[in-house]
């Protein structure tokens, strides 16, 4: 998993894709979060589509409420589609 976030680091900017707070120079594993669970949906576990950089906080707000952010619920919608789920 951690070569596929450093590959997502080095292509979007450092920044929630729901705030825009600035993450760091750092990419830790805090900050990606799979909107399909890898779990339930393991053929999207892989897919840079699924994964959205989000703050910490964001990250423990979106694991108690998956459908507590906007922008979240739309990708979600697009890769149900994308999957045919």
């Amino acid at each position: 998993m951690r070569d596929l976030f450093l590959q997502i680091w080095k292509k979007r900017t450092h920044n929630s894709e729901v705030s825009g707070d600035y993450l760091g120079k750092e990419a830790l594993s805090v900050f990606f979060h799979h909107i399909l669970p890898k779990e339930k949906y393991p053929q999207a576990k892989l897919d840079e589509e699924n994964i959205i950089l989000l703050t910490l906080d964001e990250h423990i707000n979106i694991e108690n409420d998956m459908y507590k952010y906007e922008e979240v619920n739309k990708i979600r919608e697009y890769l149900k589609k994308k999957y045919e789920l």
